[in-house]
Order: structure tokens, then C-alpha cells, then sequence
């Protein structure tokens, strides 16, 4: 089975800073398909449902920007891009209609809700939700932070690491968001910064925490998530500088990414979706941010050693092991499955 995915990444606009790659799913060779110059650190990307339209941040100070790309056959085609109206935009999610992009700035701490027009064009922002507060860490948690946004359904979940909290939002018609006071609650100092959803049991959710290297499991009850388990996503005996990055699930497995303790903890699921801890594995390359399962294969994008790796669980044992294949790229920190 032939994968196909886009990689971004903190490269310069005279750089190929968005790349297309294809994947064998046997083999687990990569291969090169196009590159696109043009945009400045583009570390998210996001497709639409139809894969015709690729859109992607522009991580800058003291304002960022939201790029909105047509996929053609032979490349990407710039469509427009709009200020997110805050400093460091990181992330992107899209309503289930497709009429509403949420960009996460981080730096300004604020969720930027931008209209999409029928042709995918972005318009301008129409509400910009500014958090407050801040956290017990002085240095990441001076101010609120926010990272990410996971739309189910109506609800969209904010995660902002500053303040160790998730901000649960209702869609409403008009697309605007309307705050419903709820909160999923992470301990002090952890700093979440992306979640998950269970994909077959309804109320079970993962949150990594980027702070502390932990993962959190929660489980609603009554319309409140309670945490049950934060588990760390290191050794136990690790003392040096670490930071979670990513949460990715797949093929009953959860893994996430350590930057610094340069690795991929893999988690499996039980039947009840309880996390256990399982393989902590090198990834081979510095700082891997992002990460992606293909079937039996994972690709990291490893920012400091500008390269993309490939590991394989093996389908006897269900370790986790190196292939010895890798892609070089300019500092990749994203990948988006197609």
C-alpha cells in the first residue's frame, strides 16, 4: 500500500519549506514527489475532507498569518493568506462543514476563528477569543498559551498550556464560539499541549503534557472529564531537559514524542481503553516533533537533525524498531496524512 503526506516544517520562504512524500507501506521507503517554497515556517498544516485544499500557518512574531494552498497535480498553488491577529500561530483544526478554521496563536495566547468561503479562500477573522491567567512555571507559564484545538462535533476543546487548562467552546450557527464554562483541568504545571479522542469509546480522552512529560487519561462522567492516570512519557530515572510534543493513536497503540529524551513512548489500550506503559524507543534523530502511523510504520519528523526517519512495529513481537531509512528535509516539525 502506497501513503502520501505533506511535511512542514521551520524553514525560510526561500527554502522548500512544505514538502510532499510519498511512503511504501511495505518497504518503508520515502520518496521525494514536490517541494513548495514560499511561506515561512508553515510548523501546521491541515487538509480538507475533499484534498483539494492544503492550509497552513505561518508561525511568526509579533503577528502571524494563515495560508490557504489549492492542491493541483503537479504542486501546491497559493490561494491567499490572512493575519491571525496574534503572535506565533501553531495550530489548525476546521469545523466539520468546512466554514471555520481555528488557529491556536500561541505566543498571543488567543484563538483566531477565521470564515472559509465555498472555493476554500480564507476570509478575514470575524472573532479572536483571548485567554487569560497564567500558570505555577514563571518561564513557559507567564501567561496563557494556547497549542491546539480538536473539534468534535459542535465542541471544540482548547488546550492552553499556560494555564493548564482545556477550554471547551460550542460552534454556534453563525460559526462564532460561545464559551461553555467547562474546563478539563490538568495538575499544576504540566502544561497540555495536545490531545486525542478515544476513536471507538465515547467520552475517553489523552492529553499530553508537554511540561511535566507525562500523559493524562480522562474519562467523562456527568459531562465532566476527571482525570483517572498521568503516566510519564519518560524513564523514570531520566534527568535531564525533556518536552512532549505529539500524541498520535493507532492499531489499539498510543504513542507520544519526547524532545530531548529523543524517543517515541508507545502506550497500548486495553479492551476498556486504559493506557499501559510499554517501549520507550530512541527515534534516531534530534527533537522529533510530529509523527504519524501508517499502518505498521511510523514517520517522525526529527526538527534538529532536518530529517524525517521511519520505524516499523514488527508484526510478530509488536516492538517497535528502526528501519535505518530516512528522507533529509529543513527542520521538519509537522506531517499531515493525506
Amino acid at each position: 500500500m502506497k501513503y502520501e503526506f505533506y511535511a512542514g516544517s521551520y524553514g525560510k520562504k526561500e527554502e522548500e519549506s512544505i514538502v510532499k512524500f510519498s511512503l511504501d507501506g511495505e518497504t518503508g521507503q520515502i520518496e521525494r514527489i514536490y517541494g513548495w517554497k514560499g511561506v515561512e515556517n508553515p510548523s501546521w498544516l491541515l487538509l480538507n475532507a475533499g484534498k483539494d485544499m492544503l492550509y497552513s500557518v505561518e508561525e511568526l512574531e509579533p503577528e502571524g498569518r494563515v495560508c490557504a494552498f489549492a492542491v493541483e497535480e503537479k504542486g501546491l498553488r497559493f490561494v491567499n493568506s490572512v493575519s491571525t491577529k496574534g503572535a506565533a500561530p501553531c495550530h489548525i483544526s476546521m469545523d466539520g462543514r468546512e466554514e471555520t478554521l481555528f488557529v491556536s496563536n500561541y505566543t498571543g495566547g488567543s484563538l483566531a476563528v477565521c470564515r472559509l468561503e465555498a472555493s476554500g479562500r480564507i476570509s478575514e477573522v470575524m472573532e479572536l477569543i483571548q485567554h487569560e491567567g497564567h500558570g505555577v512555571n514563571p518561564l513557559r507559564q507567564e501567561g496563557p498559551h494556547i497549542h491546539f484545538t480538536k473539534v468534535s462535533g459542535r465542541e471544540i476543546f482548547t488546550v492552553d498550556l499556560g494555564v493548564d487548562n482545556v477550554f471547551i467552546y460550542e460552534q454556534e450557527e453563525e460559526g462564532r464560539l460561545k464559551d461553555t464554562g467547562k474546563r478539563i483541568v490538568f495538575p499544576a504545571g504540566e502544561g497540555p499541549r495536545h490531545l486525542e479522542f478515544h476513536p471507538e469509546k465515547p467520552g475517553l480522552l489523552y492529553g499530553v503534557c508537554e511540561l511535566g512529560n507525562k500523559l493524562g487519561f480522562f474519562r467523562e462522567r456527568g459531562g465532566e472529564y476527571h482525570l483517572e492516570a498521568l503516566l510519564s512519557t519518560v524513564p523514570e530515572n531520566f534527568s535531564g531537559s525533556s518536552k512532549a510534543a505529539a500524541i498520535r493513536i493507532g492499531g489499539g497503540r498510543l504513542l507520544v514524542s519526547n524532545r530531548g529524551y529523543d524517543s517515541l513512548a508507545v502506550f497500548t489500550l486495553d479492551e476498556g481503553g486504559i493506557p499501559k506503559p510499554g517501549q520507550i524507543v530512541p527515534t534516531g534523530g534530534k527533537s522529533p516533533r510530529d509523527f504519524e502511523i501508517f499502518g505498521n510504520l511510523v514517520v517522525t519528523a526529527n526538527q534538529d537533525s532536518d530529517e524525517l526517519r521511519v520505524l516499523k512495529f514488527d508484526e510478530a513481537t509488536g516492538a517497535l524498531e528502526h528501519t535505518g531509512i530516512s528522507v533529509p528535509m529543513v527542520r521538519p516539525v509537522c506531517i499531515c496524512r493525506v
